[in-house]
């Protein structure tokens, strides 16, 4: 049985993509980033109830698609703890190796 998740990080790399996709598509889209940050929400919910359910990327990080957006979350877990890496579109490479 896994353990559930009960605290959530997010390393400074990641808060940033979050909050720059948030706003881009806010700008684009009255809503849009609401909608957005709606999904990530949700993504980090199902990561939470199952960590180890997601695809292995090394032997610590994890990654998991967002529904309804193009975008992955790159995360791995120290003890209660969900970090999140990264967050970043499918199409763009990370400026840094996670």
């Amino acid at each position: 049985m896994t353990d559930i998740l009960n605290k959530v990080k997010f390393v400074k790399e990641a808060a940033n993509e979050l909050r720059e996709s948030v706003d881009w598509y806010e700008l684009s889209v009255e809503g849009l980033g609401l909608r957005f940050m709606d999904e990530i929400d949700s993504t980090i919910e199902r990561i939470t109830l199952n960590p180890t359910l997601y695809q292995k990327i090394t032997a610590k990080i994890r990654k998991i698609q967002v529904n309804k957006f193009p975008f992955s979350i790159f995360y791995k877990t120290e003890d209660s703890t969900l970090i999140i890496l990264r967050i970043f579109h499918n199409k763009r490479k990370p400026k840094k190796r996670i």
